[in-house]
């Protein structure tokens, strides 16, 4: 019946959209106006040269939504292009993203010290993650040593 529809002319339903929530690692609060990419691996879970790369600016909220285009992929992870991440790992199921929503754990790291905010209640569709500003000298010395 799916390829009588299909044949139809009428297409697939749209990937979900999926939002990511980015909160200061120290007082929980929302990270507005960073730079964060959703990368969506290939079908079999996979990230290769022709993964595809999303890029979004986070709200007052915090919040940046992406919506892909294509077929949903099995896993995504989630960069801070500005930031430390403080959420280990960065990659994430879009099932249980979709489903329940996720979570990240906060990371063990020195630059992620002390883990001081409350965890919050994903929303389904959504990804919370925590990262450590970066101040202009520390983004700096970050690009010196990678």
């Amino acid at each position: 019946m799916s390829a009588s529809t299909l044949s139809q002319g009428q297409s697939a339903p749209p990937a979900p959209s999926v939002r990511v929530r980015l909160l200061d690692y120290k007082t929980g609060r929302p990270l507005k106006g960073r730079y964060v990419q959703l990368t969506l691996s290939d079908p079999s879970g996979n990230y290769g040269p022709d993964a595809v790369l999303l890029k979004g600016k986070t709200g007052a909220d915090g919040v940046v939504v992406f919506r892909p285009k294509a077929i949903p992929s099995p896993r995504v992870d989630v960069v801070t292009l500005d930031d430390m991440p403080c959420t280990a790992p960065e990659e994430f199921a879009t099932d249980v993203i979709v489903q329940q929503g996720i979570v990240g754990t906060q990371a063990d790291v020195p630059f992620c010290k002390p883990h001081t905010s409350p965890i919050p209640n994903p929303r389904p569709g959504e990804v919370v993650f925590y990262a450590h500003r970066l101040n202009l000298w520390q983004r700096f010395r970050r690009s010196i040593e990678e």
